[in-house]
């Protein structure tokens, strides 16, 4: 029997076979290169992750510095409060100090420490000292002492030493 066509060579992979290979191939090499761009974002992020963590330490411990230079100033800022407080109450006091001393004794030098006052002055005489000066005195202090120094001109310098006892009941 004779065919009617000649007979054609029959290819080893059919169009179809071919698609299918061609896709497949094109889709494991898109797999691959999906998973080294997976695998190079992974990398990134941990170098990131890293470098995060680098900053974030840095940045607590520039925070800890910059609490500690807040805490300094804000100790500062009080001990300054402080002095401005006692630099008022000081100036009154002098101010109310000098008030208090008459025109006819005359003030040499005046010494102020925590709890007590010592004045060197001159007076006319012991009793307008005592008089003028020394009670109000002996009224704002707990002990006052007095000593009396004649001079050639006839007055009397003198040395006032009064103190305030403080709550212990011990002299500073």
């Amino acid at each position: 029997m004779k065919s009617f066509i000649a007979p054609r060579p029959k290819p080893f992979l059919s169009l179809f076979t071919k698609l299918w290979l061609v896709f497949i191939s094109l889709m494991s090499l898109f797999m691959v290169i999906f998973n080294f761009y997976i695998v190079f974002e992974m990398q990134t992020f941990k170098q990131e992750i890293i470098s995060l963590t680098h900053e974030r330490e840095r940045l607590e411990v520039k925070i800890d510095e910059d609490d500690s230079a807040i805490s300094s100033v804000l100790r500062q800022k009080a001990l300054s409060e402080e002095i401005f407080s006692n630099n008022t109450l000081l100036k009154d006091s002098m101010k109310n100090l000098f008030d208090l001393v008459p025109d006819q004794i005359t003030l040499k030098k005046v010494e102020m420490e925590r709890n007590a006052l010592i004045i060197y002055g001159v007076s006319p005489t012991q009793d307008t000292f005592n008089f003028l000066l020394a009670t109000p005195l002996k009224s704002i202090f707990h002990t006052s002492q007095t000593s009396f120094y004649l001079t050639k001109e006839g007055w009397y310098n003198f040395v006032s030493i009064n103190k305030i006892i403080n709550e212990e009941g011990l002299r500073e």
